[in-house]
């Protein structure tokens, strides 16, 4: 596949410290794929040089155009991030008017914002949400509107930061089947997460620790190491962790990531 975002030889100082030193990493066009990584490994640091917070010069290369001061305009364009921020305010009591403002910044007459919001509103099973006022909403209502207005400019790349964090599981599920959806029409997304029941769409999953990457496969690679992850202080799902016992035990042959497919298997 064709290598998409790229990082090369990053190395980030802050004041007197150093980040990063001599980073490297590479994202395939079209992939889904995860970096998980503890508390206090890099997660958040690592977002911010991807969303051109923090400042770096042609360290970071997405399709093609290097992330610098002359191009940064043109990079923001290519993405849509999603940050586990709770301090981040939305600038408009109704969702409707929260959706309608990102396509008036580029220029769509209104009547094609109404017909976009209600293309949005089907995919997204958001129309009883569109009159409501926005504090009215749950968290996980929040999160997923959030994930929504990042992705309304129609970005190549989404960067989610613990974007899941706190939204209910049958949210979470949806807006994942919803991402896979939109990469096969051919978004790119980077999770950046310390959730591990969020990474089983992966590609393939990297292991961030002290600012490094420590390891990276599969999927099946990655989470069937148990005690690797416990290790490194992650929450095991409850799903993930009967899969892989029932497989250590030889009741199954694969550890399963969908619970269908596990019932499934033990039925057959």
């Amino acid at each position: 596949m064709e290598s998409f975002l790229e990082i090369k030889d990053l190395t980030l100082k802050l004041g007197d410290k150093v980040f990063f030193e001599n980073f490297n990493l590479t994202i395939e066009k079209n992939s889904f794929v995860s970096i998980i990584g503890p508390n206090g490994s890099g997660k958040s640091l690592l977002t911010k040089v991807l969303s051109a917070i923090l400042p770096t010069t042609d360290m970071v290369t997405l399709d093609g155009i290097k992330l610098n001061k002359d191009n940064v305009l043109k990079y923001l364009t290519k993405i849509g991030v999603v940050t586990n921020d709770f301090n981040q305010e939305f600038l408009f009591k109704k969702v409707k008017d929260e959706l309608a403002y990102p396509l008036l910044n580029l220029g769509y007459p209104e009547h094609k914002i109404n017909k976009q919001i209600a293309s949005i509103a089907e995919f997204y099973q958001i129309g009883d949400l569109l009159n409501k006022n926005i504090d009215d909403l749950t968290i996980s209502l929040k999160k997923k509107l959030l994930i929504i207005l990042a992705l309304i400019h129609e970005p190549t790349l989404l960067i989610l930061d613990d974007a899941f964090y706190e939204m209910d599981s049958n949210e979470q599920k949806f807006m994942l089947e919803k991402l896979s959806i939109l990469k096969e029409k051919g978004l790119t997304i980077l999770n950046i997460t310390s959730k591990l029941d969020t990474v089983y769409n992966s590609n393939k999953i990297y292991i961030l620790n002290r600012l490094q990457i420590e390891g990276s496969g599969k999927k099946e690679e990655i989470l069937e190491d148990i005690n690797k992850l416990l290790d490194l202080g992650f929450q095991i799902p409850f799903f993930l962790d009967i899969s892989n016992k029932l497989k250590y035990y030889k009741i199954l042959d694969k550890t399963y990531f969908d619970l269908n497919e596990l019932e499934g298997a033990l039925w057959k």
